[in-house]
């Protein structure tokens, strides 16, 4: 691992820790090569990680996970795996996510991954609907920065709608991964207020 860095699991490239990036998924394949993220936490001592999303979702994880891991049971009751379930608004769920990675660094975490999954399921949107989405992900976009985290957001195109794939998807993360290929986002429209939060000029 590069100092400053950790393995994204999905490429084969490295991601500097404060990046939030979404993982557009269609297949079981896609699906599968998202939870590598977490996977390779899993392996790393030092490493954290957290589950987020609809309870579907997170089982779906939790059985790929399994394969690999032969005492899930037990990183979850250290709290090396932590799952959080959605929330009835952004704020709250924010704050669930921000007390995770407080309670992960207390610990010695020398990173923290956090794998999201949006769509898939009878219930695919948390809280009041796509602002809440919105209001989520651009707030997770500047939570990254204040922690040694990778925010990495999974949303099945089959079930999310056309307009939260721009506004959220595209909108809100600075990194994209689709068809395997890691990309810098143009779209992002909070890259301004990013580059402002981390005290550098912007270019």
């Amino acid at each position: 691992m590069v100092e400053g860095k950790i393995p994204l699991g999905i490429t084969e490239d490295d991601v500097p820790l404060g990046t939030h990036l979404v993982h557009f998924w269609k297949t079981d394949e896609e699906f599968e090569s998202g939870v590598r993220f977490l996977q390779l936490g899993i392996d790393h001592p030092s490493e954290y990680c957290i589950l987020f999303g609809h309870d579907e979702a997170n089982q779906r994880v939790l059985e790929i996970l399994q394969r690999t891991c032969e005492d899930l049971d037990r990183l979850l009751q250290d709290g090396r795996l932590v799952i959080l379930r959605r929330e009835s608004s952004a704020p709250v769920t924010l704050a669930k996510i921000e007390d995770a990675f407080s309670a992960a660094v207390q610990k010695g975490a020398t990173a923290i991954r956090y794998l999201g999954n949006l769509g898939m399921g009878r219930d695919p949107l948390p809280g009041r609907g796509a602002d809440e989405v919105v209001e989520l992900e651009t707030d997770a976009t500047l939570l990254a920065l204040r922690y040694p985290c990778v925010i990495l957001c999974m949303y099945d195109v089959k079930t999310v709608s056309g307009p939260l794939l721009l506004d959220a998807g595209f909108g809100t993360h600075p990194l994209t991964v689709w068809r395997d290929a890691l990309h810098r986002n143009p779209h992002c429209t909070i890259q301004e207020m990013r580059t402002i939060s981390q005290g550098k000029p912007a270019r």
